[in-house]
């Protein structure tokens, strides 16, 4: 068990739906490949009845993709193609494209993501 002093403290707002993994660790402090996973709300979530079943049904279909991924090698593939994806979509937005429109002597005109800059 954590020390109470171990402990940190996030802030969330409060209709947020978290889930939490907790991996579990040997006496090295490495993972051993398990985890506990579960769903964390606040207090003060003030949603509907409605809306936070709708949203903790959600939430649980998440936390249910990990045992998914253990039991089905297609479901993990699935999984792993959409994060790949992603992770690909992201990068793709956070590398600037460069394009040097034209030079003058000492002047270079340059593009950045289709944005002339001079």
């Amino acid at each position: 068990m954590v020390d109470e002093e171990e402990r940190v403290f996030v802030e969330f707002n409060p209709n947020d739906y978290i889930i939490r993994l907790s991996p579990f660790l040997d006496s090295k402090g490495d993972w051993t490949g398990e985890l506990l996973v579960g769903t964390v709300t606040t207090d003060e979530n003030d949603m509907s009845d409605e809306d936070h079943f709708n949203l903790m049904t959600i939430t649980k279909m998440v936390c249910a993709a990990v045992p998914a991924m253990e039991e089905d090698d297609n479901v993990r593939d699935v999984l792993n193609s959409i994060v790949d994806r992603v992770e690909d979509e992201d990068e793709e937005e956070t590398s600037p494209t460069i394009v040097v429109e034209s030079t003058d002597d000492n002047v270079i005109n340059v593009s950045f993501n289709g944005k002339k800059v001079h």
